[in-house]
């Protein structure tokens, strides 16, 4: 092997790192898994204001939707890597902000609205639905954070 060929080896392999780390950003936040993972959220938070058998249910269910859609897409994807104590900060620190939504959300429909307590629209759906869009809404920012993250743990495989 010659130097020519020793150095286009090693271009090749950068290139694949790079196209490797685009698909690990790509399906972590792809967008069907974000869509059917802030139904899941939604699920969960508008079962707080249910009675207390169909609370139970409700949030179950979408604790399910939630976690079973990461579990479903990390299975069946073309591109694995292990998850890093960066990448477990990350994602709570989503859920938080996610969490701080669902509270303004709450406490704004209590103050524009006199909704009743356990009607179609109650305070948790309506702070459910402010949770949701703020997730789906920071899908671009995570996306740019995921990347940032897998570029500096790029060793880790």
């Amino acid at each position: 092997m010659n130097q020519h060929d020793a150095q286009t080896s090693l271009d090749d392999i950068h290139r694949l790192q790079a196209r490797t780390r685009q698909q690990i950003v790509r399906q972590s936040f792809a967008l069907p898994r974000v869509l059917v993972s802030a139904l899941g959220l939604f699920v969960m938070l508008a079962a707080l204001d249910l009675p207390s058998p169909w609370f139970y249910l409700g949030a179950a269910l979408g604790v399910v939707v939630y976690a079973g859609v990461g579990i479903v897409y990390e299975h069946r994807a073309s591109v694995r890597r292990k998850a890093t104590g960066r990448e477990a900060l990350f994602h709570g620190v989503l859920l938080a902000c996610v969490m701080v939504g669902f509270g303004i959300g709450r406490i704004a429909s209590f103050a524009l609205f006199d909704l009743p307590p356990h009607g179609l629209l109650s305070q948790a759906v309506a702070g459910a639905v402010v949770a949701a869009l703020v997730y789906v809404a920071a899908t671009p920012v995570n996306r740019l954070v995921m990347r940032s993250i897998v570029r500096q743990d790029g060793g880790v495989a």
